[in-house]
């Protein structure tokens, strides 16, 4: 049984990988732009060239561990931001709590690509764990 009808997985590998490189490449841009000091710019770029890790090394299990672990992070923030935040003070804040909440549960559907994408045997057309 297809749970998901994906029969290339590729498009959702390079989708949801650039997506986390997109969030890198936002984070040094505002570094730069935020910052007089070049100093923080060095640890944005080490953050950049990990998150772009999964499009350099093309290997199945690389993504699968990178989805894994980036899935277990985006879950633990995805449900502090959504228990912590109290969106009710202000008119203004419930639409930044919302575009909040979409960025993060983007950022977890996205490591979930990973797995998905990690978990998938080019040879047989199927699910293979390892």
């Amino acid at each position: 049984m297809r749970i998901l009808n994906i029969s290339n997985p590729s498009k959702l590998k390079y989708l949801a990988a650039s997506y986390f490189v997109l969030l890198g490449l936002l984070n040094l841009i505002d570094t730069l732009l935020s910052t007089i000091s070049y100093h923080y710019s060095i640890r944005d770029l080490i953050i950049l060239i990990s998150l772009s890790l999964p499009l350099l090394i093309n290997k199945r299990l690389f993504y699968l561990a990178f989805g894994l672990l980036a899935a277990i992070i985006s879950l633990m923030i995805l449900i502090v931001y959504l228990f912590s935040r109290n969106p009710i003070k202000t008119d203004t804040s419930i639409w930044f709590f919302l575009l909040g909440s979409v960025v993060y549960s983007l950022g977890f559907l996205s490591s979930l690509g990973l797995v998905y994408v990690g978990t998938y045997t080019n040879e047989k057309k199927r699910f293979k764990l390892i």
